[in-house]
């Protein structure tokens, strides 16, 4: 009898305990789930991400690592994206590939007092590890105020907006800026900005040109713009200077991207908002358009050996520089730095010109050459896992491949070819950004066809180039 009730007693304390045991285990998961993403809900707001690969909006989450559980997935990836540290709580609903959680962040949530165009409040969130890498900015935003097509996942955004309800509320902290939190060289820069846009407000035609500047300077800086210069200076200037010119974009590009990341100094608008007059992310110490800008500037005065392309040049120069500060976008010791970087890189690079041994156009032609350059991207994209790493990675590896085709051969472009060639490499890159639009739901697709951007332009461009190269005379 007792050894009948001892069993009876064993067996409701180990049902007790299972019980209990049960509930603390992660709930299980419908089939075909492969991304946790967090409803963070703060002041009725719903906490959203602007995605950098496919130029979405969408809610922190991502995919769920092999053996990772499904609300670790998700509490890591608000960190990565966001620097917050969440709680994850109940499951609130599941898409057919995604668990959505009922999230609350363990610190107090710091935004912005300032609205940006879609009424939103941004967050302070450069110090997030994937900050200018996949994530471009953080916001607060009334669900009402988002399209269903400006979100990620169109047909998810009626079942985000009826969880985001049920979702726990938080409170947040709002400030005008945090210029505080610069560096004191830095905080210098933040008032001379807020000066020189308030002095320009004050009058509508200066207003308009300053504008007109920072939309000048936007263009300028852009990496498409190779896409125009490349065969401009192919047309001018014959085969071996454009390989000259490429070697000096390519070092000057991964010196100032490798400065970047290791300084990892954010944007004048990131402590500043209301200061961001034109789109802008990532980090900006040392400028990386000014160095190239200033690189290839001083290649092309010595070449010409003449003031008027000096003149040119410089006041493109200072244009840039004026137009990239004024809109928010970097400080002037960002741009002085690499304007100073650029100048170095051009100065080795003369300096090699200067060796009677040496022959610059066999240099530039030479695999080995490039293949070290290859290897050095093959090691800055393990250090660094970043897209635009990624993207030079492909692109240097067509590079030997080039040379070998180019090297025995002269090859030349007449201005109306020039023109042409422009014309297609400009439409390739529309194309892409079409696709990229497409695929924006995939973050893979987005990947690979960002990588893809322009080692495709420079493979279109051989492949229409090196019909109307012809051998080299013996």
């Amino acid at each position: 009898m007792l050894k009948r009730a001892f069993i009876i007693t064993l067996g409701v304390f180990s049902l007790f305990y299972s019980t209990f045991s049960a509930a603390g285990l992660p709930t299980p998961l419908p089939e075909g789930i492969k991304g946790a993403l967090c409803i963070v809900r703060v002041d009725n707001k719903l906490l959203l991400v602007n995605e950098i690969l496919t130029g979405q909006i969408s809610l922190p989450g991502g995919t769920i690592s092999a053996g990772e559980p499904p609300h670790e997935a998700a509490q890591r990836e608000v960190w990565e994206e966001t620097g917050l540290v969440v709680t994850v709580g109940e499951a609130l609903g599941y898409s057919d590939t995604a668990v959505f959680y009922d999230c609350v962040s363990d610190s107090p949530i710091v935004a912005y007092n300032t609205q940006h165009a879609l009424g939103g409040n941004t967050l302070p969130i450069w110090f997030a590890p994937h900050y200018g890498v996949e994530i471009a900015s953080a916001m607060l935003l009334q669900p009402t105020a988002l399209k269903a097509e400006q979100y990620r996942f169109p047909q998810q955004w009626p079942l985000v907006s009826e969880m985001f309800t049920r979702a726990t509320n938080q409170p947040a902290s709002y400030v005008r800026d945090l210029k505080e939190a610069a560096p004191s060289y830095r905080q210098i820069g933040l008032g001379w900005l807020a000066a020189s846009q308030s002095w320009a407000a004050q009058s509508q035609m200066l207003s308009s040109i300053a504008m007109a500047v920072a939309h000048l300077a936007f263009y300028l800086t852009t990496p498409a713009l190779l896409l125009v210069v490349m065969p401009l200076i192919l047309w001018r200037f014959g085969r071996d200077f454009t390989l000259h010119a490429l070697f000096a974009v390519t070092v000057t590009s991964l010196l100032a991207l490798v400065a970047q990341q290791g300084f990892a100094m954010p944007r004048p608008h990131v402590y500043l908002p209301s200061t961001e007059l034109l789109p802008s992310s990532g980090f900006s110490f040392p400028s990386a358009s000014m160095a190239v800008w200033v690189c290839l500037a001083l290649l092309f005065t010595q070449r010409e050996g003449g003031k008027e392309w000096g003149k040119w040049a410089f006041g493109t120069i200072v244009l840039v520089a004026l137009g990239q500060f004024y809109a928010g976008a970097e400080f002037f010791s960002d741009l002085l730095i690499g304007a100073l970087l650029g100048a170095l890189v051009a100065w080795h690079l003369l300096r090699l010109q200067q060796k009677a041994e040496l022959d610059l156009g066999q240099l530039f032609a030479s695999p080995l050459v490039w293949g070290a350059l290859v290897a050095v991207a093959v090691g800055l994209t393990f250090i660094w896992p970043l897209p635009v790493f990624s993207a030079w990675l492909a692109t240097l590896m067509l590079m030997p491949l080039l040379v070998l085709m180019w090297r025995k051969k002269v090859c030349s472009l007449t201005q109306a070819r020039a023109l042409v060639l422009i014309v297609v490499l400009l439409t390739l890159n529309l194309l892409l950004t079409l696709l990229r639009t497409h695929f924006s739901s995939s973050g893979l697709y987005s990947y690979i066809l960002e990588t893809l951007r322009y080692p495709s332009s420079l493979l279109v461009a051989m492949l229409l180039v090196l019909p109307l190269c012809k051998g080299r005379q013996a």
